[in-house]
């Protein structure tokens, strides 16, 4: 909050006011209160010419400096815009307390000056900190080095409520960094489809907690790719084990769509309640997975880092370049090996199926026949012919890759290393 000195004003009092010496022949400016020292300010009230704030504050001149910061709080109180409800409400409070004082006969003037300098140097902290952010892109800049940008007692208090993550000041904080900024898009009220499996578990494991837990509800998982559509297809032996890794970038490629767009799956009613159309989600796909949409297309992924690392390329285009994208990689690709595992009960598919399926239900729209449907279909029947083992093996890959991932930006990243520093003071 700002406090605005009013412009000075030639104006006539009911009061006499001690009047400054004349100036001298090198035209220095004596105070008019203590006589003594050179004059540096005009008071806004009387005009007398002061040299410090103690001057200012002298007895002699009370009936200028109490008006005045009485006047300046409540004009600061009317125009600031930047004043909210609650600070509005501390200023009248503290200006009732001043004028208590100064009807018990003056005590208590000294602690609501002093209050008024706390709101000075919290105003110009607060504008260090607008002209340290001045041409930052919040979005892009890395974490730690906004930590550091922040003044020392703003840095103080998020260390602080990371070592009470339970406090209310945390939860605040935690809820505003939440809160929706697209207005427009509403979030869905069910966890995505994959997750269902896992929320099931979760309450069998602890019948205290089933009534919290049957308010979240997974999104019913995607139909299957009709039989008939299926049984027509006839791919060569051995192609199922070659096009693996183009699923799995297919897979990846959906797991990002579906976290970007906030959507549980690819239903039109979810499509309709998150406010994203069809062909939305098909160009950024297309955009993820190029080789899915081109019917040309000959690209064909031997090793599952050449699966992800080409899709994350695409996907890093509209990210910014922070090392923070490192651990979005690392939770993207966590969500994969649990799509890949075979379950020992039927049916026996993995759930990158109902991926290719929910794919193949979005892609026959408006259009069942089209190529993107068939590709997809083909890839469906391609699959079935890997064993319970070979799933096993794309899993555990996926799984090193992952750890690999981890372990290197662990060494490598210094700005990781300075986080564990830093936490390591909690």
């Amino acid at each position: 909050m700002s406090i605005r000195q009013p412009k000075p004003l030639q104006i006539r009092l009911p009061f006499s006011v001690p009047k400054p010496n004349k100036s001298t022949k090198s035209d220095k400016k004596i105070c008019g209160i203590c006589r003594k020292k050179e004059s540096k300010y005009v008071c806004p009230r009387c005009n007398i010419l002061y040299c410090s704030l103690d001057c200012f504050r002298d007895e002699s001149h009370s009936q200028c400096s109490e008006p005045f910061y009485k006047s300046t709080v409540l004009s600061t109180i009317a125009s600031d815009p930047k004043a909210g409800l609650e600070e509005k409400k501390s200023m009248v409070e503290m200006l009732r307390r001043f004028e208590e004082s100064q009807a018990e006969g003056g005590e208590g003037s000294e602690d609501f000056l002093k209050e008024l300098e706390e709101l000075e140097k919290e105003e110009e902290e607060y504008d260090e900190l607008l002209q340290k952010l001045d041409g930052v892109d919040l979005d892009s800049i890395d974490s730690n080095q906004l930590f550091h940008l922040l003044p020392q007692q703003h840095r103080d208090a998020f260390l602080a409520a990371l070592r009470n993550p339970d406090s209310e000041e945390t939860k605040e904080l935690l809820e505003e960094a939440t809160k929706d900024e697209d207005e427009d898009r509403d979030v869905p009220d069910v966890l995505p489809w994959w997750e269902g499996e896992q929320l099931q578990e979760n309450e069998e494991a602890d019948d205290d907690e089933a009534e919290e837990k049957t308010r979240i509800r997974a999104a019913p998982t995607p139909g299957l790719i009709p039989d008939e559509i299926i049984d027509a297809i006839s791919p060569p032996d051995g192609v199922g084990q070659k096009l693996i890794y183009n699923a799995v970038a297919i897979c990846i490629a959906y797991l990002h769509t579906l976290l970007s767009f906030r959507l549980p799956s690819l239903s039109s009613d979810h499509l309709q309640q998150a406010n994203v159309t069809p062909q939305e989600v098909k160009e950024y796909i297309g955009k993820l997975v190029p080789f899915l949409i081109d019917p040309k297309s000959t690209v064909r992924y031997e090793n599952p880092s050449s699966a992800w690392g080409n899709v994350w390329d695409n996907i890093v285009e509209d990210l910014p370049t922070s090392h923070s994208n490192i651990s979005t990689l690392q939770h993207l690709l966590s969500l994969v090996p649990p799509l890949i595992h075979p379950p020992i009960v039927q049916p026996s598919l993995p759930k990158i199926f109902y991926v290719l399926s929910d794919l193949y239900q979005l892609y026959s729209i408006p259009k069942p026949g089209g190529a993107i449907p068939r590709k997809l279909a083909f890839y469906n029947k391609a699959l079935l012919s890997l064993s319970r083992s070979g799933w096993l093996r794309i899993e555990k890959q996926l799984e090193n890759e992952l750890e690999m991932i981890k372990n290197d930006n662990e060494d490598d990243n210094p700005d990781v290393q300075e986080e564990r520093k830093e936490l390591k003071v909690l």
